[in-house]
């Protein structure tokens, strides 16, 4: 008889192990979900993209908007690749005015400004570009990295704007198309371009010069067709401006120290998650070492390279520049004044405890 071809029956399981397998197998079940969902919350893929833009107003090799691109690149290295930043620079999105607007109306994200045009909104950011005030950069950033600096960052929120970080622009030196400035009556009469500032507008009238103002990048043509005779910046900004084309003279006076702030938008940055703003504080905390070192390493080279194209460059001296000051104690009394004075006397009071 042909054998049958039966299956083993299984033995019967002992209760005991069946439980235990039982509870084994829910055990590693819920573990799993656990850790599926814990990977879910906390995946890099999962998490949220961030794109925003920042504006500026100068050209790609100036510091302000290598800067931008430092902190955009920073940006999207600490994220993982989650926060984007584009960067429009050159005044693509309009003037500093302009996208200071886009900002508090939530139309922009970030921008580097002046604190000159910055104070046409919050007046105590006049205070920084007061004549003849700061010694050397190092002094500078003592005093805009300290209480009083970070105050006036603060001050941005009733604006709807966030302040990260001051930024450089570097000393103001004038530049021309008729002469040397040698003293301060060689400024009289000139259509002198100012920026959107009543500051600097009473600055140059103070110094018997005729204050025009307007935005950076309508400047090249007004000193082209002589709408104004000359314009006063650092080194950096008359290089990629390429003012040196339509400009024969730059005296060094250093009349001012222009700082740029790195904004952002209120609306923007209350409806980032807290991860994500830490980084973008940590981006720019980074960025500002780099473009402060850029701006002075950029300033020192660019006055060498402005003679090697032509300008003819001379240095004010520093009785001159004293002389100066003292013409303009009418101008500084009156914008200590504008900004209060409280805030100047504790401008001068952390400029007098920092390190020249």
């Amino acid at each position: 008889m042909p054998e049958l071809n039966h299956r083993p029956v299984p033995p019967t399981l002992d209760p005991v192990v069946t439980r235990s397998n039982k509870r084994t197998t829910f055990k590693l079940l819920s573990a799993a979900l656990l850790a599926t969902a814990t990977l879910g919350l906390g995946s890099p893929a999962l998490a949220q993209d961030v794109k925003a833009k920042l504006g500026t107003s100068l050209p790609e090799t100036h510091p302000q908007t290598i800067g931008a691109r430092k902190f955009a690149e920073l940006a999207d290295k600490k994220s993982n690749g989650r926060i984007k930043i584009s960067v429009y620079p050159g005044g693509q999105l309009g003037s500093d005015q302009q996208m200071q607007g886009g900002l508090r109306g939530g139309t922009l994200e970030f921008t580097v400004p002046s604190t000159a045009t910055l104070a046409n909104l919050v007046k105590e950011f006049g205070v920084i570009g007061l004549p003849f005030s700061f010694a050397s950069e190092k002094q500078a950033d003592a005093v805009l990295d300290g209480p009083f600096g970070q105050s006036l960052l603060a001050k941005l929120q009733e604006k709807d704007m966030v302040g990260l970080a001051f930024w450089e622009n570097g000393f103001r030196n004038f530049t021309n198309s008729k002469r040397a400035i040698v003293k301060a009556e060689d400024l009289s009469g000139l259509k002198v371009r100012t920026m959107q500032n009543n500051l600097y507008i009473d600055l140059f009238n103070g110094l018997g010069a005729n204050a025009v103002p307007m935005p950076v990048n309508e400047l090249f043509t007004a000193l082209e067709t002589k709408a104004v005779d000359a314009q006063e910046n650092p080194f950096t900004v008359v290089y990629a401006q390429k003012f040196y084309d339509v400009q024969k003279y730059l005296s060094v006076t250093g009349h001012a120290y222009d700082a740029l702030v790195l904004v952002g938008s209120k609306k923007f940055w209350d409806g980032l998650k807290a991860e994500d703003r830490n980084i973008l504080q940590a981006a720019a905390l980074e960025a500002t070492t780099f473009q402060r070192q850029t701006s002075r390493e950029l300033n020192a080279k660019m006055r060498g390279e402005l003679v090697k194209v032509g300008m003819q460059v001379n240095d004010v001296s520093d009785a001159e520049r004293r002389r100066m000051r003292e013409k303009l104690q009418p101008v500084i009394a009156k914008h200590q004044a504008a900004v209060g004075e409280d805030t100047a006397k504790a401008f001068f009071a952390a400029i007098a405890k920092a390190p020249e």
